[in-house]
């Protein structure tokens, strides 16, 4: 929900802020810039992710933006009103004026109508006027609507293969998909082709339509086609993952050659390292009774991952095919323990499609596999009854309290939650942590808890701040069952209780206890104890510490540049600066220059500096990026130099460095990154990293003296009428003068420290 609030107090800033609505053209472009690039950015598995999000963020949008102006913006050259562009068109077309700019806007706005006929029409009647992009929305149209004729017909005559000109991606991908639905196999191998030769930009979205074309010929039962499409795919070098393999075994699936299907299974495998499609496979041969294929698929399983995770395949295939009593048989093998995310897996599976007879079927046969979680189990099953009579979740309660298990307090929230909503009285209280240690103290003399008990309280008092009580949990533990250790979550919550206490020697000595055991520490934990460290200006324990983790920090995700920038900051803050500048310069040249060493930033560093206002020691680590920069070829240091001074709105000095050290631009992943994270949060810091974006471009242009590269980015930024302020429009001048070249518009008369302090002072004055 902040998400959304967020998104929309973002829109409605760009759309009513005077500060984001240039002149020309207003809102319209900051919003449509900004929806354009918020849509085009994620994935299709993201759009499916979000779509609730997405669909409440734009009920909202309409109650602040005119929904024709968010239609104009889907699709800027379509208009609504389609009689009143016929007959713009035609008093345009009787005055023997230019109708190229109408004649567009009527095809898009037919395009939008999905009336497809009439945009034929009027096609054939105006085809001397007739433009690239109408052809390509024609196209597009008659795609969607199955016209593979006349689809093709206007993609031969407007961009022939042998035609430099390309469509984009989603029109070739349309056509490919209409082609292969209409058995035309070879004009969709040679639109795929054309691709290639074209070097047509893929993308995730591109890769997901070929699923779907690939996965639609395979419901089709075309074998060819989809094995033919597959291969040409995967030849060009157009898109190669495991997930366009899966509709190779749908198609034989659909088919019923199972034989064909196990064979296809196994190719993956071997290309890929991933099965596809075996729980499917497994059901399909129980239903059939084909004990040979059976034996063989388990004896593939059995070899490549385990007779564990074969008996587990064979259990699920069991209980979706209503084998209960061959499924009860399987589960009861001598040493099988359970596999939490395989049993996940199949409970997730069963609630999403509302199969509760196989669920109950699951619990049931589960209660007695060796750690089995038995409260997760319930909690599934649960899940499935929320929205059902409460008479089941009771049944849940009498069988928890049957098998002894101590359920969990979200386990607990859920059942009572299903009894209030139908009106029913709750048969217990769902208890409070302090509840249940007092509950454990009347039990601590007994030898009756067991492993797991203990863990879930130890984590739930921890949770809730009761250290102490945690610990005498964890030393009882020890006392009653030997060779006790917490494991990594709990471990690591452990550390962050402690550091929130100061306990910080204790939460070394938990550590080092964790790492001994081969136990991985969480990467918040590991984060907390070292800022607990920097703040107490331990430097002896952060090098321990530095040395404890160096090992891991890739596996716990942790920035490797993390503890010795906090080394680097307790030494400055120590005023030993010259003992900071000598710990951490060797350890950035070193990062660099060995490929087996991870690269180190300084950007943590830098960041608190300049939080903490030590302005002379920014200065003298500014200086120490330089040098590497100059005499090392090191670019990661100057540029978080640069990233510091734009996020703390210092332009000026960060232009200054761009100017005074240009091969900062080297680090340009380092840089996108920063200005896709600040671009996407609200506040003007949003218009400073757009105003930088800009000059990017034009300086790296600057650098190689390239000066058609410049004239290029001025042309689009004249196309989307982009108004750059004085400041940039100054620098572009200065380097076309420069280069002896004429300035294609009126430079601004004031001098480069004018236009710095009006800048400074809008800054100033919108914050």
């Amino acid at each position: 929900q902040c998400t959304i609030i967020l998104s929309y107090q973002i829109t409605e800033l760009l759309y009513k802020d005077e500060r984001y609505c240039l002149t020309p053209p207003g809102p319209t472009e900051a919003v449509g810039y900004f929806l354009y690039h918020l849509i085009d950015s994620m994935s299709d598995s993201e759009v499916q992710a979000k779509e609730e999000r997405l669909r409440q963020y734009f009920h909202q949008l309409k109650k602040m933006v005119p929904f024709h102006f968010l239609l104009h913006n889907a699709c800027p050259s379509a208009k609504s009103d389609v009689s009143a562009l016929e007959t713009k068109l035609e008093k345009r077309k009787a005055e023997n004026q230019p109708i190229t700019d109408v004649l567009k806007q009527l095809i898009h706005a037919l395009c939008e109508e999905e009336n497809m006929q009439k945009a034929l029409e009027v096609k054939a009647k105006y085809e001397p006027d007739m433009v690239v992009g109408g052809y390509a929305a024609l196209i597009n149209l008659c795609c969607r609507h199955d016209n593979v004729e006349d689809a093709m017909n206007l993609k031969e005559k407007v961009f022939p293969k042998s035609s430099p000109v390309a469509l984009d991606t989603g029109k070739y991908v349309a056509l490919v998909e209409v082609l292969a639905k209409h058995g035309r196999l070879e004009d969709a191998i040679n639109v795929l082709k054309e691709m290639k030769e074209k070097d047509v930009p893929i993308t995730d979205r591109t890769v997901a339509s070929f699923f779907r074309i690939l996965n639609a010929a395979a419901m089709r039962g075309e074998v060819e086609t989809v094995n033919r499409l597959h291969e040409t795919i995967v030849t060009l070098g157009l898109a190669e993952t495991a997930v366009l393999y899966s509709p190779l075994i749908t198609v034989h699936l659909e088919k019923d050659d199972m034989p064909a299907a196990l064979e296809a299974l196994m190719d993956c495998y071997k290309k890929h390292g991933k099965i596809l499609q075996l729980h499917n496979i497994y059901c399909r041969l129980i239903e059939k009774g084909d004990a040979d294929l059976l034996q063989k698929v388990s004896d593939f399983i059995s070899r490549e991952y385990g007779d564990t995770m074969a008996l587990y395949d064979l259990f699920f295939a069991f209980l979706q095919t209503g084998k209960y009593k061959e499924a009860r048989k399987v589960i009861e093998t001598p040493g099988l323990r359970a596999h939490s995310g395989r049993l996940q897996w199949f409970a997730k599976k069963c609630i999403s499609s509302n199969q509760m007879e196989t669920l109950e079927h699951l619990v049931e046969l589960t209660q007695n596999l060796f750690e089995c979680d038995r409260d997760e189990m319930y909690y599934y099953l649960l899940q499935l009854y929320n929205n059902s009579d409460w008479g089941r979740a009771e049944a849940v309660w009498t069988k928890i309290q049957e098998e002894n298990v101590v359920p969990r307090e979200k386990t607990l929230i859920l059942m009572a939650n299903i009894f209030e909503k139908n009106g029913q009285v709750v048969p217990f209280e769902v208890p409070k942590v302090t509840g249940a240690y007092n509950v454990f103290q009347k039990m601590k003399g007994k030898n009756e808890v067991h492993y797991r008990t203990y863990v879930i309280l130890i984590k739930a008092l921890l949770s809730q701040g009761h250290l102490e009580e945690a610990i005498q949990v964890k030393r009882i533990a020890e006392t009653h069952i030997k060779g006790f250790t917490l494991n990594s979550a709990a471990s690591s919550l452990l550390i962050i209780s402690q550091v929130r206490r100061d306990y910080l020697k204790d939460a070394m000595a938990v550590l080092k206890g964790m790492l001994d055991s081969g136990l991985l520490p969480s990467r918040v934990a590991v984060i907390r104890l070292v800022q607990a460290l920097t703040t107490k200006g331990d430097l002896k324990n952060l090098h321990a510490l530095e040395n404890m983790v160096e090992g891991i920090t890739k596996s716990i995700d942790l920035s490797p540049s993390l503890i010795i920038n906090s080394i680097a900051l307790v030494h400055t803050k120590n005023n030993d600066l010259d003992a900071a500048l000598e710990y951490i310069e060797p350890l950035l040249i070193s990062g660099a220059q060995n490929p087996d060493q991870p690269a180190k930033n300084i950007s943590y560093l830098l960041r608190k500096l300049s939080e903490e206002g030590l302005e002379p020691a920014l200065e003298k680590f500014g200086v120490m990026a330089e040098r590497l920069a100059n005499q090392f070829g090191i670019y990661r240091p100057v540029t978080d130099l640069f990233i510091q001074y734009v996020d703390a709105d210092r332009v000026d000095d960060a232009r200054s460095l761009l100017q005074r050290c240009g091969a900062l631009i080297e680090e340009k992943r380092t840089l996108v990154n920063f200005m896709a994270k600040a671009s996407s949060k609200p506040g003007q810091k949003l218009l400073t990293v757009l105003a930088l974006s800009f000059l990017f471009l034009f300086f790296f242009s600057e650098l190689d003296g390239d000066v058609a590269s410049v004239k290029a980015v001025l042309e689009k930024i004249k196309a989307k009428n982009i108004q750059l302020h004085d400041l940039s429009l100054k620098s572009i001048a200065a380097f076309l003068k420069k280069a002896g070249e004429p300035v294609p518009f009126t430079e601004p008369p004031e001098t480069f420290k004018f236009y710095v302090e009006k800048w400074r002072k809008r800054r100033s004055e919108a914050s």
